[in-house]
Parts: structure tokens; C-alpha cells; sequence
């Protein structure tokens, strides 16, 4: 079989960068009015295009890789990695995708000075926005150029010089896009991107299968597989110690991240801040967390099986890449181009948004807020456009730098855990306050560095957790979970009690906030006490879990069913589907009533 490209496919790619291209001068004008139009869109996103922008941008080049990775070293189960964040998704569909919209701000970092005062709040605005644009962004835009390198090589069989000149010249259809058309551009060339990668990435799975000679024969095939551990082939995550199974701190783990995601800050702000109102924030959500979590990776997990009968022996390091292997094994000419346009596709809009959103931190929450309050709106933009290109060529310099890349990953790991708990913290409890939040930065640093550059926690956790003798706890791979939890412990015990050793807030700050946000009544008693007025939180916490637990009985019955239909039982996969649908309307119906209510309560949309 010809394993190259030919002009048709290569066509295809010219057609997609293009197209790409287009819808970003497009929006140039529209997109460049102020700040507001070209960060968050001049909140006119409807649900689905938000949704789908998020969909698109949360697959990135590199997922697909990684899913085929896990499939193939451990089976579907380990996929959970990948899962795990749709129970914070759901819970930022039911309740904080809807604050975010009420709270009409430009970036999350700049919450911080919405819900503290003074100084110290100012200081860390600045901070969380330098920390985010600087460090954040860049880092994940290296990440995602890595992947890009990896499918130039397997897939257009380039070399490394050749891979270079490649990624060079996509990142800089990534700076077009979002240097021309602000969001805007970004998000609709995302909404079809999003259309050809699932095409795409749909069609091989398809042929995959049929190259193995169709589901039945896949299954009995991987079954008979006597060295893999995931040859029974089960969605339910195997927690233990044994081969193959998911090590328990790093079930852990997984749980915290997709807890830490619920509060739906960074670039899932940005989208839920760019919607129309909180009613399309919710949809927008909603749509991200049943198209990603449920539907799009079984294709991925599929092209994995198969890639597991079709290319059985690959080095470890390098398993990831019976994706794009698969991609030039199974799919004809013309076919090859379409799938390599769409992970170019996945890569752009991952890219595109992070471009975005790391300027939008530049501009909003360092240059306009300590260098420059005054500036003519256009001004702005102009000046938000040179600061895309810097985090860009930001973006780009980490990623030549892979030897260090995967440290700052796992310091950046440490430092977001420190903060899972603590990010709903200032929504859910009036008493934290900015020392609180002061303290809890600082003891995040000093966890991190003390833990991962000076291992000042090895010894006395190496004890407690009886570790055996080489097993380090600073680095060891299946102890992430422990780091996260040490990392959790210690900020959220640190914050709590500074916030509660120091002065609150100032009440007509704490009261403005209570209006604007308008949180659980339970966590804001003396606020509501000195609010003088009555107080309507829109609903309830027993109504908001409710919602959540229907929520999440939705996307996990119809992943759970997709999955049956596909490697298990038909009857079974058939009664998820049903139940999926059920929880499905119950949970619109749900959103409906609380966005009904919310209209009661504020009387308009911001």
C-alpha cells in the first residue's frame, strides 16, 4: 500500500489552511472594535458555537496520541485519565458556567480583584495574569507544537529540519488567525474544525475496523491478546497495584483534577464569558461535556484496538504514534489529506486559542490595569495583537526545550493542586479574604519548590506511605496523587487559617459581590444578615447536587453505552442510550427553570 501523500491530499490541507485563514479576516473588522470584541466577542456567542469552540480547542493535536497511548500500554480503563474532568464539567454546567456569565468580566484572573480588595489584590491579579500569559500559556503551547511534530513525522515522513519549517509555517497561520480575528475568528473556525475532525477522525475508525474485518472479529482478536493487560477489554477503572491496573493515588489524582476543573477558569472562562448570557453558558458547557467526554474519544479508542491487531509490536516510548501510523496504513489517497487536515485542524484551534487567550491576560490584567488605564479602544487591540505574537514566539521557544518541559509540567501539577479546593473557596464562603488567598499563593511556591527541587518531603513521606527502598516520592510516576493531595492539605489548611487570623473583607465589598454573584446562602449567613434586604441565591445547593448527579448519570451512561455498543453488549449499550436520553431532558428541563428564576432575580442579562 503507498504510504505517501499525493497532490490531492496535500490539496486538502492547502484547502483547510485556507478556509482557516478566511474566516479570520473575515471577523478582522468585528473582531478588532475594543478589548471586549476581540477577547471575549462582544458576548454574542450563541451556546453551540461556544460549545463547539470548546470542543474543538480541548482536542488538541496531541489527545488522540495520548488516548491511543494509554489504550495501547493498559487498556480502555486507563482512559479514566482522560474521563475523569466531566464530573467537574457537569458541575460547571448546573451551577459556575452560569456565574462566570453574570460576573460580565473580561478574563478569570481578574475575579481576584472582583471578589478581594486592596493592595494584595491588585498584586495578585498581576501575578495570576503574568503567571498565566508567561509561564501557563507558552508551556501549553510548546506541549501541543511537540505533537504537531510528532504527526509531520510519522505522517509526511519529514525530517527534522523539514519538521521544523512545517510547524513554523502552522503556528504562524495559528498567529493570522488570532491576531486578525480576535475570538471571534478563533471560536468560528473552531465550530468547523471541530465539523472535520470528527468527520475525519470518524472515517478512520470506520476502515480500521473494517481493515481488521469488522467489531466481532476486533474483539476476539484483542481478547486473545495473552501479554496485554487490557485484553478483557473493560471500561470500569482496575484500582490496585497489580499489571495494568490504576494505582489508587492515581485514581486520586484524576478525581481532584476533574473536581479542580468545575470552578471552569482559563480559556473555559473566556468562552462562558463570551456567550450571549448565562443561558448559553450553561448550553455551551453542556454541549463541550457530552461531545468530549462521551462521544468524540471512542473513534480515537477504536483506531487504538485496531492499531493493536495491525501494528502489535511498537517500542514504549513510542506508542502514541500508531495513530498517525494507522492514519497512512489504512486510509487511501485522498482520505489521508482529509484526516491530516484535521489534526492540523485540532492543533490550529487549540493553538489559536491559547494565542488568545495569553494576550487577553497581557492586555486586560497586566498592561491596562498597571501600565495604561486610558488608552483609545482600538489601541488596545493593536497592542493585544503584538502581545499574541509574544506569547506565540513564547509558545515556540518551549517547545525546542523538551528536556525541560515535562519539570515545569510537573511543577505546574503541584501548583494547581495546591489551589483545587481553594477555588471555590471566595464563591462559597464570605470569611476567605485576600491574606487568605496571599498565603495560600505563597504556600503553594513554597510546596512546590520544597517538594520537587529540594525533596524536603521524600523522607518523612517516604515513612508514613512505607515506601520501599529507590521509590522516591518527589518523582515516583504513581504517586502523583500523594503529591497532589500533600500539595492540597497544606495551601488549603494554610489559606483557611490566615483568612480566619486576619480581618474580612469590607462588607459593602463583600455585599457587592453576594449581589453580583450570587452564591449559596449558606456560606454567606453574615453578609446576608448586614444585606438588610431579602437575598435570592436563584437555587439552592440541594437543587444544584441534584442537578450535578443527573448531570453526570447523563454523560456517563452514554459514554458507558456508546462504549457497549461498540466492544460489549448491544441490549446493555441500547438501555445506557435510553437512560442517557432521559437525564438528557431532565437536565435541560432543569436548566430552563433555573435560567427562568435567574431572569426573576436579576430582571435582565448583563
Amino acid at each position: 500500500m503507498q504510504q505517501s501523500l499525493a497532490w490531492i491530499d496535500y490539496a486538502a490541507i492547502l484547502i483547510v489552511i485556507l478556509f482557516t485563514i478566511g474566516v479570520a479576516v473575515y471577523f478582522t473588522k468585528s473582531g478588532g472594535k475594543d478589548m471586549e470584541s476581540f477577547f471575549v466577542s462582544g458576548r454574542s456567542l450563541p451556546w453551540y458555537v461556544a460549545g463547539a469552540s470548546l470542543t474543538a480547542t480541548s482536542f488538541a493535536a496531541d489527545t488522540p496520541l495520548w488516548v491511543t497511548s494509554l489504550v495501547r500500554e493498559h487498556g480502555i480503563h486507563f482512559v479514566w485519565q482522560f474521563w475523569a474532568p466531566f464530573i467537574g464539567a457537569i458541575l460547571t454546567v448546573v451551577y459556575f458556567g452560569r456565574r462566570w456569565r453574570r460576573l460580565a468580566l473580561l478574563t478569570d484572573v481578574e475575579f481576584i480583584e472582583a471578589r478581594y480588595g486592596g493592595g494584595v489584590a491588585k498584586i495578585l491579579r498581576g501575578w495570576g495574569g503574568a503567571f498565566g500569559a508567561l509561564i501557563i500559556c507558552p508551556l501549553i503551547c510548546g506541549w501541543v507544537i511537540k505533537a504537531m511534530e510528532t504527526i509531520s513525522r510519522e505522517a509526511l515522513g519529514l525530517s527534522e529540519d523539514q519538521r521544523v519549517y512545517v510547524t513554523i509555517g502552522v503556528v504562524l497561520v495559528a498567529i493570522i488567525v488570532s491576531t486578525f480575528g480576535g475570538l471571534s475568528g478563533v471560536v468560528y473556525s473552531d465550530f468547523f474544525q471541530l465539523i472535520l475532525a470528527t468527520l475525519g477522525t470518524l472515517l478512520l475508525a470506520v476502515l480500521s475496523v473494517a481493515a481488521v474485518g469488522g467489531l466481532d472479529v476486533m474483539v476476539e482478536k484483542l481478547r486473545a491478546i495473552p501479554d496485554w493487560s487490557g485484553n478483557n477489554l473493560t471500561m470500569v477503572p482496575e484500582i490496585g497495584e497489580g499489571p495494568g491496573q490504576l494505582p489508587v493515588w492515581d485514581a486520586i489524582s484524576f478525581f481532584l483534577i476533574g473536581m479542580g476543573i468545575a470552578v471552569g477558569g482559563g480559556y473555559n472562562a473566556q468562552r462562558l464569558l463570551a456567550c450571549k448570557d448565562s443561558g448559553n453558558a450553561s448550553g455551551a458547557q453542556l454541549l463541550h461535556s457530552i461531545f468530549y467526554y462521551a462521544l468524540m474519544p471512542w473513534p480515537w479508542i477504536v483506531v487504538a484496538l485496531c492499531s493493536m491487531v495491525l501494528i502489535p509490536h511498537l517500542p514504549d516510548a513510542e506508542q502514541g504514534t500508531a495513530y498517525p501510523r494507522m492514519l497512512m496504513m489504512i486510509l487511501p489517497v485522498g482520505l489521508r489529506g482529509l484526516l491530516i487536515a484535521a489534526l492540523l485542524a485540532a492543533f490550529i484551534s487549540t493553538i489559536t486559542t491559547l494565542f488568545n487567550w495569553g494576550s487577553s491576560y497581557l492586555m486586560n490584567d497586566i498592561f491596562r490595569r498597571f501600565i495604561k488605564e486610558d488608552c483609545a479602544a482600538h489601541t488596545y487591540v493593536v497592542i493585544g495583537r503584538f502581545a499574541t505574537v509574544l506569547i506565540a514566539a513564547a509558545g515556540a521557544t518551549i517547545s525546542l526545550m523538551a528536556d525541560s518541559i515535562l519539570e515545569l509540567l510537573a511543577l505546574n501539577y503541584v501548583l494547581g493542586a495546591g489551589g483545587y479546593l481553594l477555588a471555590f473557596a471566595p464563591w462559597l464562603w464570605w470569611r476567605m479574604n485576600r491574606y487568605g488567598a496571599l498565603a495560600a499563593f505563597v504556600a503553594s511556591w513554597a510546596v512546590a519548590i520544597g517538594m520537587l527541587v529540594f525533596k524536603v518531603f521524600d523522607a518523612p513521606l517516604g515513612y508514613i506511605l512505607g515506601l520501599e527502598e529507590g521509590v522516591v516520592f518527589s518523582s515516583e510516576i504513581r504517586l502523583t496523587g500523594a503529591r497532589m493531595l500533600v500539595a492540597i492539605l497544606i495551601v488549603t489548611t494554610t489559606a483557611v487559617t490566615v483568612s480566619l487570623l486576619t480581618p474580612p473583607e469590607p462588607m459593602e465589598n463583600l455585599k457587592k459581590f453576594l449581589l453580583r454573584a450570587r452564591p449559596f446562602s449558606f456560606g454567606w449567613k453574615p453578609v446576608i444578615r448586614a444585606l438588610g434586604e431579602p437575598y435570592d441565591a436563584v437555587e439552592d445547593f440541594g437543587r444544584t447536587m441534584l442537578s450535578w448527579v443527573i448531570g453526570m448519570v447523563m454523560v456517563l451512561s452514554l459514554l458507558y453505552g456508546v462504549g457497549q455498543l461498540i466492544i460489549g453488549s448491544t441490549v446493555l449499550g441500547i438501555g445506557c442510550l435510553v437512560l442517557s436520553a432521559l437525564t438528557l431532558w431532565w437536565t435541560l428541563a432543569r436548566l430552563k427553570e433555573d435560567n427562568r428564576r435567574e431572569l426573576e432575580v436579576y430582571g435582565r442579562h448583563p
